[in-house]
Formats: C-alpha cells, sequence, structure tokens
C-alpha cells in the first residue's frame, strides 16, 4: 500500500523557477513601490521604501514586535480593473529576509487579494511563503472565489506574526481571464511536514489501521440439523464502513425527481457511508422554510433526505442546535438576552422533535469559541451556563449523541485553546458533550504535517475519546496535486486514529457547496486527482471484499474493516444474502440452509 501511495506524491524544489506567462493583464500600477502604503503600527514596524541593487525598486519591511498579528502590518496597493469570479490570476513579487533578523532562520508572509469592506472582508485568494536569506520569486496563483469591487479591492502583503526583516520588490497582480489552465501558472511546491513519500509516519499509520479498524470475520454454513456444509460458496462484501466516511448534501437536489437528482443520489450512495446536511437543519432553513415556503429549504426536503439515508444505511449528523457567534438577529437582541435564549431553545425543540428519529447524533453547539479575538460570541451576554444549559435542554429530549464542533482546531492559538477550555468548563458543568467535532477547513497557506495532527487529537481525546472532522475541505489555489495529497494524508491520519469515529466532507459536486474548487467532482462528475484518492482508499483498498469456499468444518475466515456486510451464500445451486455487522468489533455469522 505505501509503494501505491508514494506513486502519487511529486518531489521537488520547494519553488522552482518558472517565467511568468504572456496574455495576462496586469492590474497593480507600474510604479508599485510608489503606489503600495503602508498600514499599521510604527511601534510595530518600521516599514520604508528602497532600493535594492539589481532586484530594482521596493520596500524593506522590519517587524520589531512578535506580538503584532498578521492583519496589524499590511503593505497594500489598491488594484485597478475588474476580476470575475473564477479568472485565473497570479500574484508574483522578488523577495527575501535579512539574515539574522529572524530567530528560525526564515522569513514568512501572508498574502492577500481582498475586498477592504468591513466586516467580512472577503478574499478573491490567498496564500503564504516562507522567504530565504537569497532573492527568490514568489508565485501566488489562484482562481478568483468573488468578483471584485472597483476602489475597496487591494493586493496586500502580511509580514506579522513573527520579528523579522523583509525586503521586497516587483510586485505584479496579472490577470489571465477564465479561460487560461491553472497548469502554465508558476506556483510553489508546497512540502508540508509527512508529505515526502518515505515519511515515516504513514508507515505507522497504516499499522495502525489494520490493528484499530479491521476485525476477524467467520461465516458458519450448516445443514438443518446443524452439520456443517464444506465448499459453500462464500462473498463477502462491506457496504457500509462503520467509520463516518461521508459528505455535507443539500436536501432539496438529494429529493428531486430529475435524472440530475438520481445522479446525486447514486453517487453519495456509491462513495459515502454518512451524511450531513449543509444546512437544512439550521435555523434560517428549518424555521425560514416553515415560514416562508422558500425555493432553497422545506422541512418536507429535508425529513424526506434524511429518510431516504435512513434506508439506505447512512448514517446523518444533525446540524446544529446551537449557534456561538452572533448573527443579525441576536446582535439587535443583545439587550435582551432572554429573548436569544428563548429562540435557541424553541429551535432546538422543534428540530429535535421533527426531525430527531432521522438522525443519529447531534451538534448541540457549532462555534463555540467563534473566530474573532477577543472572543465575542452569545454566551458572554447569557452567561457562563449557556453552553451547558443547551446541552441539558437536549439531553431532556433525546438519547442521541451530543457533538459540540468548532473550526481551526488544528491552528495553535487562541481558537484552539478557547474551544478546549470551553469543553473542561461543560465536563466540570455536567454536561460533557458525547463528542468533539474539529470542522478542519484548511487552506494551502496554513497545512500543519500530520503528527502535529495527531498530536492535538490526543490532546483533545484526553477530554472526551470521541473525535470527527466534521466539514473537511482544503483549498489550493488551484494545486489539485496538492489538494489530492493532503486528502491521502488525513484521511490516513484520522482513520488511524482510534479516537476518531467519522470524516465528513463539506462539499464534494461542484455543482452544489460552499466551496467549489474544494470539491472531489466536477460539474460534469469528471473525477479530480482528490477523487480518485477518495475511490483508491475509502472505496477500493479500505472497503473489503472476500470470496472462497467454506473449509471441512463448514468455516470461512477473513478478515476485514468494520461495518455493515452483505454476504452471499450459494449452495447446491441456491444462493441467499445475509446482513451481518461488524461495527463493534469480531463476529461469527451462522447460516443454516434450506432444504
Amino acid at each position: 500500500m505505501l509503494t501505491k501511495l508514494a506513486a502519487v506524491i511529486l518531489l521537488c524544489a520547494s519553488t522552482y523557477a518558472a517565467p511568468i506567462p504572456e496574455g495576462g493583464r496586469d492590474m497593480l500600477p507600474t510604479d508599485w513601490q510608489g503606489a503600495a502604503q503602508a498600514m499599521g503600527s510604527s511601534k510595530l514596524w518600521k516599514a520604508e521604501k528602497a532600493d535594492f541593487a539589481e532586484h530594482g525598486q521596493g520596500w524593506r519591511l522590519d517587524v520589531v514586535d512578535n506580538t503584532a498579528g498578521p492583519f496589524q502590518l499590511q503593505l497594500s496597493t489598491a488594484v485597478s480593473g475588474e476580476i470575475k469570479t473564477g479568472d485565473r490570476v497570479l500574484v508574483a513579487f522578488d523577495a527575501r529576509f535579512v539574515p539574522g533578523s529572524s530567530t528560525d532562520g526564515k522569513g514568512r508572509v501572508q498574502v492577500f487579494v481582498e475586498i477592504k469592506e468591513p466586516p467580512n472582508y472577503e478574499k478573491l485568494g490567498q496564500d503564504a511563503a516562507d522567504l530565504t536569506s537569497e532573492w527568490q520569486t514568489i508565485f501566488v496563483p489562484f482562481p478568483a472565489r468573488i468578483d471584485s469591487k472597483t476602489g475597496v479591492t487591494f493586493a496586500s502583503i502580511l509580514p506579522g506574526g513573527k520579528k523579522q526583516t523583509l525586503e521586497i520588490a516587483n510586485m505584479r497582480l496579472i490577470n489571465y481571464g477564465a479561460d487560461f489552465d491553472m497548469a502554465k501558472l508558476p506556483r510553489p511546491y508546497i512540502a508540508y511536514p509527512g508529505r515526502e513519500a518515505d515519511a515515516p509516519w504513514r508507515k505507522l499509520a497504516l499499522e495502525r489501521i489494520a490493528k484499530y479498524r479491521t476485525t476477524d470475520i467467520a461465516i458458519e454454513v450448516v445443514s438443518e440439523d446443524g452439520k456443517p456444509v464444506p465448499d459453500a460458496k462464500i462473498s463477502v462484501t462491506l457496504k457500509r464502513h462503520a467509520f463516518a466516511f461521508g459528505t455535507a448534501v443539500k436536501a432539496k437536489l438529494l429529493v428531486g425527481e430529475d435524472a440530475a437528482a438520481q445522479k446525486y443520489r447514486d453517487m453519495i450512495d456509491e462513495n459515502f457511508s454518512a451524511i450531513v446536511l449543509e444546512n437544512d437543519l439550521k435555523p434560517f432553513a428549518w424555521n425560514g422554510g416553515v415560514a416562508t415556503q422558500s425555493k432553497s429549504y422545506q422541512p418536507e426536503w429535508t425529513l424526506n433526505a434524511l429518510a431516504w439515508a435512513k434506508s439506505h444505511d447512512l448514517k446523518a449528523r444533525g446540524h446544529y442546535l446551537c449557534w456561538g457567534p452572533w448573527e443579525p438577529w441576536s446582535e439587535k437582541l443583545k439587550d435582551d438576552p432572554k429573548a436569544i435564549r428563548d429562540r435557541v431553545m424553541n429551535h432546538l425543540d422543534s428540530v429535535m422533535k421533527g426531525a430527531g428519529g432521522l438522525v443519529d447524533e447531534w451538534d448541540a453547539v457549532n462555534h463555540p469559541a467563534g473566530w474573532e479575538d477577543p472572543r465575542n460570541t452569545v454566551d458572554k451576554v447569557l452567561g457562563p451556563d449557556f453552553y451547558a444549559d443547551v446541552f441539558k435542554a437536549a439531553r431532556t429530549r433525546s438519547g442521541l449523541p451530543l457533538w459540540i464542533n468548532e473550526d481551526q482546531v488544528f491552528r495553535p492559538g487562541r481558537q484552539q485553546d478557547e474551544f478546549y477550555d470551553c469543553i473542561k468548563d461543560l465536563i466540570a458543568q455536567g454536561a460533557a458533550p458525547d463528542g468533539i467535532g474539529n470542522q478542519a477547513h484548511f487552506h494551502s497557506s496554513f497545512l500543519p504535517g500530520p503528527e502535529e495532527m495527531l498530536r492535538i487529537s490526543d490532546r483533545f481525546a484526553a477530554l472526551v475519546p470521541n473525535l470527527e472532522l466534521t466539514e473537511f475541505d482544503v483549498i489550493t489555489n488551484g494545486d489539485e496535486q496538492l489538494q489530492a495529497d493532503w486528502l491521502r494524508d488525513v484521511l490516513i491520519m484520522a482513520y488511524s486514529h482510534p479516537a476518531y469515529s467519522g470524516m465528513i466532507l463539506w462539499v464534494f459536486w461542484e455543482g452544489a457547496g460552499w466551496k467549489p474548487e474544494t470539491a472531489l467532482w466536477r460539474n460534469d462528475w469528471s473525477e479530480k486527482p482528490n477523487a480518485k484518492v477518495w475511490r483508491d482508499l475509502v472505496c477500493g483498498q479500505w472497503r473489503t471484499q472476500a470470496t472462497g469456499k467454506t473449509d471441512s468444518h463448514g468455516t470461512l475466515s477473513t478478515r476485514g474493516h468494520r461495518g455493515l456486510y452483505d454476504v452471499t451464500v450459494e449452495v447446491g445451486g441456491k444462493t441467499s444474502v445475509h446482513a451481518f455487522n461488524t461495527e463493534h468489533g469480531s463476529g461469527l455469522l451462522r447460516i443454516v440452509t434450506q432444504p
């Protein structure tokens, strides 16, 4: 298996020299040095124009305070002209860090092309780059995620986050339009820790998968009088993994009646063992559908979609009962905490009564820590017991497992630590979650090594030994090989850790999803490289199929991945099919043949 995995790993330099292709439109001023503006406190950095001899004119950025967050220091240039969603864009600039200015011997910058409109500051594209002490050309290619806006779209270099002195020159932003081949744009090779073909962690992880995820299977065939039946033909096929290899879905698409809906259902049925409804159980969709007969959300579609999943032995997550960050409706009620509490509890009551019999677990609290620093979530107004009250209220309505769910758990810092502390507080208040969900939204600007992810998983599993990657996706700015390699390694990481019970994709098809570029299948259902990885592992190497004949004792023994099996038995020309569940470990299926 290691040999097969290694075949898809690329080995090359961290950045390769490549010419900038012709045919694009420059969207930054020719005098980039003069047009760029340094924004940030002079106490945190010194930013000044400089002449770098053969490298031309640019800026020297001297970050003097390592506590400066990335967004506090920005060298920004206004973008002129229009960028449309899907346009192929390349940011290029020359850079190095000044030797001795960085404690770890390298520099690092983040690059954003964004709309500078609060509060969202939406990004057309972004990435990060490590710098050496030698001059090099940094390339950031990406397909634009949104349209630009005249006068408020900027290309920015952000050097904050560490003490360092950087030299930047010759920045360009070039738009090649929507039809340009992304593969022709130069890009860096991102060597995240553990990507290499012979990475030791991967061999150890595959050994753990064999230990924790497979089990002994014995099929015994006997006659009506209990005598063993030798030479019975047996076929053992894993139908659904016990591990939730799942995806987010849209109820409206799932219950449609046209050929497109049938294709959507077929792909889910063939490739996954679990689903989560992307939005349909959230308050705006569940309650809004009732009130407005929404064209996108209807409770009838939601319940029919969940019923379809149950009829096909697919596990279903209920997402969600309570949302931590402030929303427009809750912002309006900040001075009336009781009204906020009542609205949350009313939704909890309604959705658990309506859909509780069709889901297998609930996200009780989603984003308890949120994204703002310092933390700014509803419990700050409703009181420190509020999240515990949500869990306790849900417990009175259902015996299903209750989860707590947060993003950026694999990134060190405030969000990970406050999520950890929140779980500890719930345990102390007698409202311990049954599972911890890690949303696992990734970007190529920050890809932690799998060994680091395993270490952080151990940290949380010590609190609650039931983990899940609940909303996995990764943006790689069009680098489909990186996207495939990262999916492969996160799959192996999670499946190898005994605390994990599932890994849910947040987008599986470009035709329907929050971030289409993270999908496995294109609009026409053709496979991307990451889809091949998913199918090779989840639907291939880890989906057990075994055939053989019973021995003289009437038994066929094998070993397979845990889950729900179809066992086909042929004796005397007669065939029968039997269900066999190995989710909880080794088992014996005894089949009595009929005359």
